[in-house]
């Protein structure tokens, strides 16, 4: 059974803790936004929420699988505002991940754990295409 560095499995918790923080910032924005945006902007709150729900159980799971304890501990939550502010919030949401995701990657390599790499590759993937999303809409 792989075992992770102490370095590795603290940055995986302040994943899934920002992880956590995005399920409920983007499952608020979506609830919020009702009867403020397109239809198209509330089904892309929705199902950004879905991916990060995803990304939280797979760091999760990832954690255990290393020997941690995944937390509990939510991070910061931006809500309220206007629809714009609810996307540029999202927006900069996504641009801390894209940069949490690329450091993260950097020490899974260092730590030599290869599925860790891909695990952060993939929602780093992702991250950048939410962030893309967000430009398009907020015409960046």
């Amino acid at each position: 059974m792989p075992k992770g560095s102490a370095e590795l499995l603290k940055a995986l918790n302040e994943a899934l803790s920002e992880e956590l923080a995005s399920i409920i910032q983007y499952m608020y924005h979506h609830v919020m936004g009702q009867g403020m945006a397109s239809p198209a902007v509330l089904a892309m709150f929705k199902s950004h929420a879905m991916d990060e729900m995803g990304h939280a159980y797979a760091i999760a799971e990832r954690i255990d699988l290393l020997g941690g304890e995944p937390t509990a501990v939510v991070g910061p939550i931006k809500v309220g505002g206007d629809l714009k502010k609810m996307l540029q919030d999202d927006l900069d949401g996504e641009y801390r991940a894209i940069d949490m995701y690329g450091r993260y990657l950097k020490l899974a390599a260092k730590d030599d754990d290869p599925v860790t790499r891909r695990l952060l590759e993939e929602i780093l993937a992702t991250e950048e295409g939410h962030a893309n999303e967000w430009e398009a809409v907020l015409a960046k």
